[in-house]
């Protein structure tokens, strides 16, 4: 049972100390990987393991060989488990715009819940004037509030690996029909430029759960679409 514990908990800590470090390029969470999850890990499995081949009481040269393979299945699933996986990036959209409005006129009620969130959130450190706050973040990026009928929806992710890292890839289309807002500033801030019923492929961008929130469509609780980038959209040709 010793020796079982040992091996793997040693090829659990090595794998995934190492592991981290070789497959990710931000490999800071490294060595706590290895030293409080798969070294432990490892050593519990092993004595289990090994508890269980002493009480079948197995032969040695087969517990040897149970061993090797025990330790080659944790090496792999501790280096599989290190391996970042991909980050969101967007969502993609294929819809219509049917409607525009300027954010101005969204100005009291974003105003009003803005305050009602911070009476329920902690003190800030320097209190906020949300309607001058909603002023000046408008006037520094200015655009416009577009509602899109969604036909398709994608989402879009960068690899992290360090052999691929940055690589952009997109789930396939998935079909679902959906009303939602946007703030777009592509086309300038007139309502005028977005024209209603053309349909095209969209780009959303941005967080709608940031606190305190410091630009416009933050505050308006809105991701930002634009246009869909060519070599985006190149990855979506031939998907379903």
């Amino acid at each position: 049972m010793l020796r079982w514990a040992k091996v793997l908990g040693i090829v659990g800590f090595v794998c995934g100390f190492i592991g981290p470090m070789v497959l990710a390029s931000n490999a800071d969470q490294g060595p706590m990987i290895g030293i409080f999850i798969t070294g432990p890990a490892g050593a519990l499995l092993g004595a289990i393991l090994g508890g269980v081949v002493g009480l079948l009481k197995v032969p040695e040269p087969i517990a040897s060989r149970a061993l090797y393979v025990a330790a080659m299945v944790v090496a792999v699933a501790t280096l599989y488990f290190c391996i970042p996986q991909p980050r969101f990036r967007a969502d993609i959209v294929d819809g219509e715009i049917r409607h525009c409005l300027l954010p101005e006129s969204l100005r009291d009620k974003t105003v009003e819940r803005l305050n009602a969130m911070t009476a329920a959130q902690p003190p800030l450190r320097k209190p906020i004037q949300w309607g001058r706050a909603f002023d000046k973040a408008l006037a520094e990026n200015e655009g416009v509030v577009i509602e899109v009928q969604v036909f398709r929806h994608s989402k879009l992710y960068e690899t992290q690996a360090r052999w691929n890292q940055g690589t952009l890839v997109a789930e396939p289309w998935a079909s679902q029909e959906e009303e939602k807002r946007y703030f777009a500033s592509y086309l300038g801030k007139d309502c005028g430029s977005y024209k209603n019923g053309i349909r095209s492929l969209l780009l959303a961008t941005g967080q709608v759960s940031i606190w305190p929130p410091a630009y416009i469509a933050e505050m308006l609780e809105l991701k930002v679409a634009e246009p869909l980038p060519e070599k985006v959209a190149s990855l979506l040709v031939g998907r379903k």
